[in-house]
Parts: C-alpha cells; sequence; structure tokens
C-alpha cells in the first residue's frame, strides 16, 4: 500500500514538472510582437527597382518599440553582408532615409541567424526603444543596395515592430 502512494504520488509530481516547464517555454518563447509582416521576393531574385513596402498603423505614442528588419534568404545568397535602403515617411510625410549593413554569415561561411534546411532567418535591429512623434500611418520602403541588379537568394524582407519589455 505504501509503494503504491508513493508511486502516485512521484507520478504526480513528475506531471507538474513537465507542466511547469513547458509553461516557462511558452512564456519564455512568446514574443512581445506589435507588428510582423513579410513581402516574398521573386524565385528570379531581386531586382534592384523593386521596393518592399509596409504601412504600419502606431496608436500609442508614448510606448517605446524596437524595430527589425527580417531578411530570409537562402544558401543560394552569394555574399557574407547585405545592405538595404531603407525610407520611413510619417503620417505627416516626412520622410527620412537609412542605410543599413548586415551581415548574414560569419568570416568562414557559416549562416548567422536562425534556419531550418536551407532557409534562414536573420533579424537585423534597425532601431531600439524608438518612440513614434504623432500617431498614424507609417510606410516603410525597403530596397536592396547591392551592386547586383538582380540580387539571388533572397526570399521574403520583413519589418517587425516589437513592445519593449
Amino acid at each position: 500500500m505504501d509503494k503504491t502512494i508513493d508511486r502516485k504520488r512521484l507520478i504526480k509530481t513528475i506531471n507538474s514538472l513537465i507542466v511547469l516547464i513547458l509553461l516557462f517555454f511558452v512564456c519564455a518563447c512568446s514574443r512581445n510582437s506589435y507588428y510582423e509582416h513579410y513581402q516574398s521576393i521573386s524565385d528570379t531574385g531581386w531586382n534592384k527597382d523593386s521596393v518592399a513596402r509596409f504601412q504600419i498603423d502606431i496608436s500609442n505614442i508614448s510606448e517605446p518599440f524596437d524595430i527589425l528588419i527580417n531578411v530570409r534568404h537562402t544558401n543560394k545568397y552569394p555574399y557574407q553582408n547585405f545592405w538595404l535602403f531603407i525610407s520611413e515617411t510619417s503620417p505627416s510625410g516626412k520622410t527620412t532615409q537609412d542605410t543599413i549593413e548586415c551581415y548574414l554569415a560569419d568570416n568562414r561561411g557559416k549562416w548567422l541567424g536562425s534556419g531550418l534546411s536551407s532557409i534562414y532567418t536573420m533579424p537585423v535591429l534597425i532601431q531600439q526603444s524608438r518612440r513614434f512623434s504623432q500617431a498614424g500611418k507609417y510606410s516603410f520602403a525597403i530596397r536592396h543596395g547591392m551592386r547586383d541588379d538582380v540580387l539571388a537568394g533572397i526570399s521574403d524582407i520583413g519589418i517587425e515592430i516589437d513592445h519593449v519589455r
């Protein structure tokens, strides 16, 4: 009888621990994303004249946000680094432009970021703890800044705006 009670207690304890561990992973992996969207790039490559456009409605100007550009690429991308031209237009029509360099591979050619199989995603933080100056629709336009007229290996480009924790 005592062994049966001990065994049941042990099973309950193990089940409780499993549930706690699963809850921990769900909470730890949950993201605090306000906006995230991707645009697919043609299988034939990203033309230098093609622009990925995103419109984001910002309603809370007192809250800080992290802004990231997410680059999805294949192992056919021919370079270690990647240049982006980013323009942002505020609701009032003011436009700012920035040039960002990001590294998709280390010096030995190992892809950075995360990936499965032959698709990799590299998040690039472009603004940290940004407070938008006014509420309304913000437009972001992104194009590649590489010398190739048609750039192979980029499959998607995305923008992510996260609440700062």
